[in-house]
């Protein structure tokens, strides 16, 4: 996992040793399986990386295929499919013009929510903001503030709940 972000990033061993204050032994010894980090490694690591140290822990687990929970998802004048994964949901959804779709406490934690517009116009409304979406576009926001989705017209979309945790 170590060798294949550094490799996203483009850094060499050694590039990466000297941004960690570490020795490219210790980099080489680690991605090879020969070596474990120290708490103070995975630190620097993580700062390289621009991720928590935690963020950094979670990506070395083993790999792991989660299958969704996948069932109908249905409210007055729109609907579709809610898909679970730990720690994520999607929805799938359509809607007709002139819907409008209040938050449901009940569904979010402390997540971050994303409406991406697959065809048609919504309007996206958090605290006094507004904005309008249009196939193509999205928009990110703390799910736990109050907000609204205006349907403009027959609105195929995407709703992602994500875990800030």
């Amino acid at each position: 996992m170590l060798k294949t972000l550094r490799q996203k990033r483009g850094l060499t061993a050694e590039e990466l040793a000297e941004k960690a204050n570490v020795t490219r032994a210790t980099i080489v010894k680690m991605e090879t399986g020969f070596d474990n980090p120290t708490v103070q490694t995975i630190e620097a690591l993580a700062r390289v990386f621009q991720l928590t140290s935690s963020e950094l822990l979670r990506l070395s687990e083993g790999v792991r295929l989660e299958k969704a929970r996948v069932e109908d998802f249905t409210r007055p004048g729109y609907g579709g499919k809610r898909i679970v994964f730990d720690n994520l949901e999607i929805y799938y959804l359509t809607a007709r013009k002139g819907v409008l779709i209040e938050s449901e406490y009940n569904l979010h934690e402390d997540t971050t929510e994303i409406c991406f517009v697959m065809s048609g116009c919504l309007q996206v409304s958090v605290g006094d903001q507004d904005m309008m979406l249009e196939a193509g576009t999205a928009v990110r926001f703390n799910a736990l503030h109050e907000h609204r989705i205006k349907v403009r017209e027959e609105t195929a979309f995407l709703i992602v709940h994500h875990n800030v945790v």
